[in-house]
């Protein structure tokens, strides 16, 4: 799903049933380093937690350079609740531009 295609959902059924992840943006400071900012949306009809969000940054030859990964705010998203995420790469020297972003999470099981 292209960012292109978020102005025209107008509900949540029209999105895929599945945890969506989204690169916001990308910025570069020489003293802090490289920052990634983005959002999680939670459509797949259940409450999730423990949600990560995973970063595969690759070079100009389409090689992988460096992974990591980050807890979102909140790390417990409802059905149809959206958290945010932010990477800083200190050892990272230019803006992220070619990267590749998954999630992991559990299903939230109340006790």
């Amino acid at each position: 799903m292209n960012v292109e295609a978020f102005p025209e959902i107008e509900t949540f059924h029209k999105l895929p049933h599945q945890v969506i992840v989204k690169g916001a943006s990308s910025t570069y400071d020489r003293e802090q380093g490289a920052f990634l900012h983005g959002i999680v949306i939670n459509n797949i009809g259940h409450t999730i937690c423990n949600v990560r969000v995973n970063i595969v940054i690759f070079n100009p030859q389409k090689l992988p350079v460096l992974n990591t990964s980050t807890t979102t705010s909140p790390d417990r998203l409802p059905q149809g609740a959206i958290g945010a995420f932010s990477f800083q790469i200190k050892d990272y020297h230019e803006e992220i531009k070619d990267y590749h972003l998954f999630t992991s999470w559990k299903f939230f099981d109340k006790e």
